[in-house]
């Protein structure tokens, strides 16, 4: 044993018991103070890092919003370019209006660049419970195993 060891035994032999409680209530809130101020300071770190993170992302998207607007004008022939197959008995049993398969008709339009590469053959509600897509990715994406 070195001079120090030895010092300090002798120096908790004379403590009482209140006193080396209270020793070691010093001890565990020193340790808790200083592990609660580092995951403070990570915090402070993390939520830096995120807004510059956001920031530079934001400044690419708006730089790609600018092309997007300049490059995509959609005309009226464009619109119409999909072959719709839905008949009016339809479109008025399965609730969907005349705006919804036209608005259908223009993403595939412009998803597949001309009329003979896809065809819509019907357009219907779904029956999901009440829930909207949106609801359903959400659920399905927040549930997803890792």
């Amino acid at each position: 044993m070195n001079l120090s060891n030895v010092a300090f035994l002798a120096h908790t032999a004379e403590l009482s018991l209140a006193d080396k409680g209270i020793t070691s209530a010093k001890v565990v809130l020193t340790g808790f103070i200083i592990v609660f101020l580092m995951l403070i300071l990570l915090i402070f770190i993390i939520k830096i890092y995120s807004s510059i993170v956001t920031a530079v992302q934001n400044a690419g998207t708006k730089s790609k919003k600018k092309n997007v607007k300049q490059d995509q004008t959609i005309t009226k022939t464009e619109v119409t370019a999909a072959p719709v197959i839905a008949s009016e008995t339809q479109t008025l049993e399965d609730g969907v209006s005349d705006e919804v398969v036209a608005v259908i008709s223009a993403a595939v339009a412009t998803m597949y660049g001309s009329p003979s590469k896809a065809r819509i053959k019907s357009i219907k509600k779904s029956s999901n419970g009440g829930r909207s897509a949106w609801a359903n990715a959400g659920v399905l994406d927040n549930t997803r195993p890792f």
